[in-house]
């Protein structure tokens, strides 16, 4: 990544429920990029060594990541509760 280069990755809209805590995150793992959500998905701005490619990766991964700790949530709460009896 350049200078000041802004990147724009879309995420597909039924993941975008996710994005708000995938970015927070990829703000504590990219301190020097600022990211926010945008209606197509996230915008990367900032001066970094990181490859726009791999933080592509990163940020889908992140999302992803997200959705699976969302869609688990209720399984591992059940099994806490079976455990804790």
């Amino acid at each position: 990544m350049s200078a000041r280069a802004i990147i724009d990755i879309s995420i597909d809209p039924e993941f975008h429920p996710f994005i708000p805590a995938a970015l927070l995150r990829l703000r504590y793992i990219y301190p020097a990029l600022k990211f926010r959500s945008t209606d197509a998905g996230v915008t990367v701005e900032g001066a970094s060594e990181t490859d726009p490619v791999r933080l592509k990766r990163e940020v889908a991964y992140q999302v992803y990541r997200e959705k699976i700790f969302q869609d688990t949530l209720p399984l591992r709460q059940s099994l806490y509760e079976m455990l804790a009896r």
